[in-house]
């Protein structure tokens, strides 16, 4: 009886110390919950739009004259990914227009585009340079 209870205490001891830190991801996930971010369907911009990239899933794209925070359904090694030899056309349904759930970036599917201000663009930039991390 005595070995089994040692025996559980250290294995939950082992699985406490075996958790995970928080990673960026969940930093920009926790920001757009306290932050209460506007989703939006769309985009629209005339002009050429740029991109900084966040995280793997997160990028902050800048058109003209406003920010939106864009998150991907899924991980989006392309973003990083400008050595390849490979090109991933994007998809676009309307031509200035830049569509949350079925429009692509890099070809990566767009799952969520938040309305941010350049005050939001400049804390989520500083997310990863949080001391301590």
């Amino acid at each position: 009886m005595r070995r089994s209870i040692c025996a559980l205490l250290a294995l939950s001891l082992a699985a406490c110390a075996t958790q995970d830190e928080p990673s960026e991801m969940d930093a920009v996930n926790d920001f757009i919950a306290v932050s209460e971010l506007e989703s939006v369907d769309a985009v629209r911009s005339m002009h050429p739009y740029h991109y900084s990239v966040l995280t793997d899933r997160h990028i902050i794209l800048k058109t003209r004259r406003e920010s939106y925070l864009v998150q991907f359904r899924r991980r989006c090694r392309e973003l990083n990914n400008t050595l390849s030899t490979t090109i991933t056309p994007d998809v676009r349904h309307e031509r200035n227009v830049l569509r949350a759930r079925f429009d692509t970036i890099r070809g990566c599917v767009i799952d969520q585009i938040f309305a941010i201000d350049d005050a939001h663009a400049q804390e989520l930039k500083q997310l990863g340079e949080a001391p301590g991390e």
